[in-house]
C-alpha cells in the first residue's frame, strides 16, 4: 500500500485565522513605509543629481510600497481559502464515515 495523502482540518482551520494577523502586520508595514516615503519627498534636492538619485530610488520604493499594499489583501484572501478547504476536509470526512456506516448497517 502506497502513502496517500492526509490533511489536519483542525489544524488547518486554525491556522487559516493566522493569515488576518499577517495581513494587519503588512499593512501596517506599507502605512509606515508610506509616511516615511511622503517625509522624503524631494530630500534629494531639486538639482539634476537629486533628480538622478530621486530617479533611481523612487520607483523601486512605490513598487515595494505597492506590493506591500498589495500582500495584506492576498494575505487575507489566502487564510479564507486556507478556512474553506478546512471546511471541505471536515465535509469530506464526515461523508466518507456516514458512508461507512450506511454501508455497515447495509
Amino acid at each position: 500500500m502506497s502513502a496517500g495523502f492526509e490533511a489536519d482540518a483542525d489544524r488547518l482551520a486554525v491556522s487559516s485565522g493566522d493569515f488576518g494577523n499577517l495581513a494587519e502586520r503588512a499593512a501596517a508595514v506599507a502605512e509606515r513605509l508610506e509616511r516615511a516615503l511622503d517625509g522624503a519627498h524631494g530630500a534629494w534636492g531639486d538639482g539634476p543629481v537629486g533628480q538622478a538619485i530621486a530617479a533611481s530610488h523612487v520607483p523601486p520604493a512605490e513598487e515595494t510600497l505597492a506590493g506591500l499594499r498589495s500582500l495584506s489583501g492576498r494575505l487575507t484572501a489566502f487564510g479564507q481559502t486556507v478556512g474553506a478547504a478546512a471546511g471541505r476536509y471536515h465535509g469530506s470526512e464526515e461523508d466518507a464515515q456516514q458512508a461507512i456506516i450506511d454501508t455497515a448497517q447495509g
